[in-house]
């Protein structure tokens, strides 16, 4: 393959600086709020629409004390509507089969509707309608992919927005109860656009992708520009810190962890794909895993090389498996411990697959030997190991009971177990409702992964002749021991490769099998760019996810491949065309357009490509014309097969949101967002580097007249976001104003063009716009926003309150994040003093000096490790265990505050001072007697001693993930 020369990359990412954005999503500090009206309107939703939000919305507004009257129209006398209205945005009634492009038209016309008759309406000041909508934006780290059909909305009220300012307001909530507990607050701000998540209110504010990173967390790691077209590796470089991960080039070929080295005769050579991260991983990241240990285990990718004696496996197959050693661009791999991988399967689907699977099936058919009619418990029901063991066990024909932390039972119940059978793992009741359950006989066979007490309880649970499987190992026992015990009893710990290969295959058959009936399905899975890794470890350490977490692959465009351009023979089409065949290498371009071959300047175009030693294929072929894109899209020789799709397909059909109709709609959506789902469907199968969608600045902020290319244009940046998550490469960019007229904007005026510029944008030359789009395939953000400012003028308009609240933070200088954030063994990250300067500057301080400095310490590191924006969540009072610390991330906080203070710290550090104020005494105490301390009464104390380490072998952590280890936490707290 052929990279981006570094001098490119540097040129795009310098640009990218200044012009390549994201959407940042901020805690409201502030709460700008009139007084909440005293009636309230609630519309009522569409006859057939699935949602509990109408009951939902209704009870929190009763619940504040208001007056509440259903509309089921807003035809209603002046006199008689209230000066709040809600419009919710439910689930569209749809024919069964019914997709995305007619979901969408559906709910647009619904709330168009609305947004027109209010419009239309007399009303006085202040009067609102709160359009709501759910899991429309996507605010943060970890959020499911944003709702497609919801994001359009949004995308039209936005433009709705900028010509009617104050009339309307949008509100997105998620799924929690205390989100929902502020609606009436969040409805009486004066913030036009808002989302609610976890109890907590957030608005937008567009910032440099640049500093994106700086206003999270975790910042997402570089493919190392030497191994860009080579094999790089993911390597914990600063143990004990999740931020402490690099991507490095890897060793020569002489070396054994190589890649590129040598085949044994039974291995084989795999371009990793995706894979699967477990908790292992987040151990070995944290310097918590004993021994040396690589990451990875288990992953997916395409055969490029076999050893001598492989038979059955071709180079450019896709097999799955076992796979030690997998975190990086390739992997080597035992034969016997891989699989194909299943024709309809994706490679996020393959990596997700097989440690639990595999592990979950033997221990529940060659060890337990479970029987139809036996009765089991899964301890940890909703980890990974746990969710494929009650599947397995069920279709076994056993009877199911499941533990499960309190948020995590909605999982076992999308699984069947009724209320029933799922059981607490934070107590001892699990035994006596069983034991109840059962008729007092218990159960037959138990799967743990828990200790202490929760496995004597699950061993006095066994019915005679029962058989506890040890999972996790944390708490071994022998055999002799369970004899004398329990007796009849039979105890066993296992590792999956005791299995050995030959049975590992025959499982792989058995499971497949299972799956291409129905009888058992894939686990839930999201995915993350493997640049993401640190905020991946970190999501998975605090037991967020449901299912498995993947990692994906980033790699350059394979220049033999074909890229197809869809709008293609336009201007900006032709000018990325030239752009891939001349910086890219690209050798093998598709242009698709309406008028095919015959569009002007096709000639120039492929004598410029050939140049370069590029050919050029035009298909004349209408984007919304789904036979004719197949068959465009089958006619790709296999000789270089797709690689990348560019949608830069579109039109225009401005008019203002009043005018706006069903068929202005459909003019603009055909063509962008059906045009992107349809390109999806037809490509989701092939091994593709990219997938592109060119959408608009008009969805983000706002266009007035352009509520229906907003409201595609906000369509293609969620649906890039749940595609990505779901493992496709893809990205959505939504564009600026291009400085070269094209057919979407030849027709713009000059006046037009002021009014754009008037707004503080400016135009984005070629060059320009080909450099950020560069910068945006060198990112693992699945949605950006490549626009162009004039700082000068937007300052103006900001001063003067004519621009959107989403631009009011370019126009100044970004909000203090943190005092006191730094980087791993050097300097902080706005250049300032690293952790020995900050170290000795926290010694020298006086009391009071010392105070403050060492609280802004503990907030700013608790905030990076909860993956919090803002330092001020974090609070003075507020427990440790209540912000969501749990065993691992306590253990990740000890160690960014051992490197910043130079002090001893135990592990169990937040739990023995118990907020941030009681955590900042201590460390004071502790800084304040070391020697040079400005109240230093003598030498060094004795500070708290390390952790006595972990003393588990490798295995025993193996098949653990963070639910089995939050359970485990919890009863050694009780023991």
């Amino acid at each position: 393959m052929r990279p981006v020369s570094q001098d490119r990359l540097r040129a795009a990412l310098s640009t990218d600086q200044d012009s390549l954005f994201q959407v940042a999503w901020q805690r409201a500090l502030s709460d700008p709020a009139v007084p909440a009206p005293a009636t309230w309107g609630l519309l009522s939703s569409p006859p057939g629409a699935r949602s509990d939000l109408p009951g939902a919305c209704a009870a929190a507004l009763r619940d504040d004390g208001a007056a509440l009257h259903h509309l089921d129209s807003l035809d209603a006398p002046e006199a008689l509507l209230p000066d709040r209205v809600l419009a919710l945005c439910t689930a569209a009634s749809a024919a069964e089969g019914t997709g995305l492009p007619e979901r969408v038209r559906t709910q647009l016309e619904a709330v168009l509707g609305d947004v027109q008759s209010w419009l239309a309406r007399e009303r006085p000041p202040g009067a609102r309608l709160v359009v709501v909508t759910r899991c429309a934006v996507s605010t943060g780290v970890g959020e499911p992919g944003p709702d497609p059909v919801q994001a359009a909305v949004w995308g039209l009220v936005r433009s709705a927005q900028t010509e009617h300012p104050q009339a309307l307001q949008l509100i997105d909530l998620d799924n929690d109860p205390a989100s929902m507990a502020l609606l009436t607050r969040a409805a009486s701000s004066e913030h036009p656009q808002l989302a609610v998540r976890a109890g907590e209110v957030r608005v937008p504010r567009l910032v440099r992708a640049v500093s994106a990173a700086q206003e999270g967390a975790l910042a997402p790691l570089s493919v190392p520009l030497p191994a860009a077209s080579g094999a790089w590796r993911l390597r914990s470089v600063t143990k004990g810190r999740l931020d402490g991960m690099a991507l490095v080039p890897c060793a020569d070929g002489a070396d054994a962890e190589c890649p590129d080295r040598p085949l044994a005769p039974h291995e084989v050579r795999v371009a990793v794909r995706a894979a699967g991260l477990n908790f292992r991983d987040v151990l070995i990241a944290l310097d918590m895993y004993p021994g040396d240990a690589t990451l990875g285990s288990e992953a997916a990718g395409v055969i490029t090389e076999v050893g001598s004696a492989v038979t059955g496996l071709a180079p450019g197959e896709r097999v799955m498996g076992v796979m030690p050693d997998s975190f990086g661009s390739a992997v080597v791999a035992d034969s016997g411990l891989i699989a194909r991988i299943p024709e309809s399967w994706s490679f996020t689907d393959a990596a997700a697959f097989s440690i639990v699977f595999l592990t979950a099936h033997y221990a529940l058919t060659d060890l337990a030997k479970l029987q139809p009619g036996e009765t089991v418990l899964v301890h940890a029901g909703a980890g990974g190991v746990g969710m494929a063991a009650v599947q397995l066990a069920r279709l076994a024909g056993a009877e199911v009971f499941a533990s499960a932390g309190p948020g995590k039972r909605g999982t076992l119940r999308s699984l069947g177990l009724d209320d029933t059978h799922i059981v607490s793992s934070r107590d001892l009741e699990f035994e006596q409702s069983i034991r109840e359950a059962t008729g007092g006989r218990g159960v037959d066979v138990v799967l743990n992964s828990l200790s202490g007490k929760f496995v004597d309880a699950s061993l006095r649970l066994l019915a005679a002749g029962g058989r506890l499987i040890e999972l996790g190992k944390t708490d071994p026992r022998s055999q002799e021991e369970i004899a004398v015990d329990h007796p009849g009893v039979r105890y066993r710990a296992f590792e999956l490769l005791e299995a050995g290969s030959e049975r590992i295959q025959e499982m792989f058959t058995e499971l497949f099998a299972h799956v291409a009936e129905g009888a058992l399905r894939t686990l839930p899975t999201t995915a993350w760019d493997m640049r993401r890794a640190p905020e991946a470890f970190s999501f998975l350490s605090q037991a967020r996810h449901v299912g498995k977490l993947v990692l994906t692959v980033p790699r350059p465009i394979d220049p033999e491949g074909t890229v197809l351009i869809t709008g293609g023979t336009g201007t900006l089409g032709t000018a990325l065309a030239r752009h891939l065949a001349a910086t890219h290498g690209v050798r093998h371009l598709l242009l698709t357009g309406r008028q095919g071959p015959e569009a002007a300047g096709v000639d120039e175009l492929r004598a410029s490509l050939a140049e370069y030693g590029a050919t050029l294929t035009v298909a004349a072929c209408d984007v919304t014309d789904r036979a004719a894109l197949t068959s465009v899209i089958a006619g790709i020789p296999s000789r270089h097969p797709l690689r990348a799709v560019v949608h830069a397909a579109g039109v225009l059909d401005d008019t203002v949101v009043t005018s706006l109709d069903a068929g202005h709609l459909d003019r603009v959506l055909a063509p962008k967002a059906d045009g992107a789902v349809t390109l999806h469907d037809l490509t989701r199968h092939l091994d593709l580097d990219a997938f592109v969608l060119f959408s608009s600045f008009a969805g983000t902020v706002g266009s007035p007249g352009q509520g229906n290319y907003a409201a595609a244009s906000a369509f293609l940046d969620a649906f890039a976001c749940r595609s990505a998550a779901e493992g496709t490469r893809a990205a959505s960019l939504a564009w600026g104003f291009w400085a070269d007229s094209s057919a979407m904007t030849g027709h713009l005026e000059d006046t037009d063009r002021a009014r754009i510029f008037r707004g503080g944008l400016a135009p984005l030359t070629a060059q320009e716009g080909l450099a950020l789009f560069d910068a945006a395939l060198a990112t693992p953000e699945a949605q950006l926003v490549p626009v162009r400012f004039d700082t000068a003028r937007l300052a103006d308009e900001v001063t003067a309150g004519t621009v959107p609240r989403l631009l009011e933070r370019l126009a100044g200088t970004p909000r203090r994040r943190g005092a006191l954030v730094p980087a791993p063994g050097g300097r902080d990250r706005r250049g300032g003093q690293g952790e020995d300067a900050l170290r000795d500057r926290l010694i020298r301080a006086d009391r009071d000096e010392r105070a403050g400095l060492v609280m802004d310490v503990v907030q700013t590191q608790a905030a990076l490790v909860l993956g919090h924006a803002e330092q001020e969540l974090i609070g003075t009072d507020r427990a440790f265990k209540d912000l969501g610390f749990d065993s691992l991330t306590a253990v990740e906080f000890r160690n960014r505050l051992k490197a910043v203070t130079g002090l001893r710290l135990p592990a169990t550090l937040v739990f023995d001072h118990p907020s941030p104020r009681a955590l900042t005494a201590h460390l004071c105490a502790e800084l304040a007697a070391l020697p040079g301390g400005a109240d230093s009464d003598g030498p060094q104390t004795a500070a708290e001693t390390d952790d006595a380490g972990i003393t588990e072998t490798a295995d025993i952590i193996d098949t653990l993930d963070a639910e089995s280890l939050i359970d485990l936490a919890y009863s050694d707290a009780d023991s």
